[in-house]
């Protein structure tokens, strides 16, 4: 392992739509973030209350995160030892979450999580263990 780890900054984003009042429709078109396509969709919800999901960082693995109902807060930790805070609210929102960064999601009652990955699934991507990851990010102080 290097010793020192460069990560990018997670960044929330709007994505592109219109909204009347027939409803509203938004869509991702973003080569720029996935030059290769979303590889991956994943979607949470009927979390309980109190409960949190995610609880990890990924080596390689970047996502895109939209709540496409209720409110989601998401605690991001780099390994850099920054943290972010952001709050999805509606679904033209959008976060992206590059390699690297510890999440913590937390919902309200109701809430859908949609994740939108630049990878197929591999449990080898993951890093679960947070005491690991501290040790990741005392390296990079």
């Amino acid at each position: 392992m290097p010793e020192s780890i460069i990560s990018q900054a997670p960044y929330r984003f709007v994505l592109p739509g219109n909204s009347d009042e027939k409803g509203s429709l938004h869509f991702w078109e973003n080569s720029e973030i996935f030059p290769d396509g979303i590889q991956r969709c994943f979607w949470i919800s009927d979390v309980k209350e109190g409960e949190t999901r995610g609880n990890h960082a990924h080596w390689h693995e970047s996502q895109v995160i939209v709540a496409v109902a209720g409110k989601i807060q998401l605690e991001i930790h780099s390994v850099q030892d920054q943290v972010f805070d952001f709050v999805l609210d509606s679904p033209e929102q959008a976060v992206f979450i590059p390699p690297l960064n510890w999440l913590v999601a937390r919902f309200t009652p109701n809430s859908v999580l949609l994740g939108m990955s630049d990878r197929a699934f591999s449990e080898d991507d993951y890093i679960r263990d947070l005491d690991y990851f501290g040790k990741l990010q005392a390296r990079n102080k």
